[in-house]
């Protein structure tokens, strides 16, 4: 799974350093960078949970931590998206394309890394 969080991490920073440089111009790569980056904070922070919670049994309580977790991502992201679409005037189809673009890197990952093992 680590990989899979690097190049998300990778190509979202790489993006918004470029979106940034090249703002005046468009506005519309950062934006991408900015949907990138919503799906890497999603992925970076189920990898941290799931790798850092010992599963022994199933318990109600491990089912609490991950709903938990996940309304708190899901509020973090609304926000997010709340801010960029509605005060910053940002194009969705950049936010979408971003964060579609790093979920077929996310899954091209997976695939790339499962067929070594």
């Amino acid at each position: 799974m680590q990989p899979i969080v690097r190049n998300e991490i990778l190509l979202a920073v790489g993006t918004l350093i470029l979106g940034s440089c090249l703002y005046l111009f468009s506005a519309w790569l950062f934006w991408f960078g900015v949907g990138q980056g919503i799906m890497a904070l999603t992925f970076f922070s189920l990898t941290h949970f799931f790798m850092h919670t010992a599963f022994t049994a199933y318990s109600s309580a491990i089912l609490f931590q991950v709903l938990i977790r996940w309304m708190g991502r899901l509020l973090l992201t609304v926000c997010l998206l709340y801010v960029a679409l509605v005060v910053c005037a940002a194009p969705v189809t950049a936010i979408l394309a971003g964060i579609i673009c790093a979920s077929i890197l996310a899954l091209v990952t997976y695939a790339i890394y499962a067929n070594r093992r």
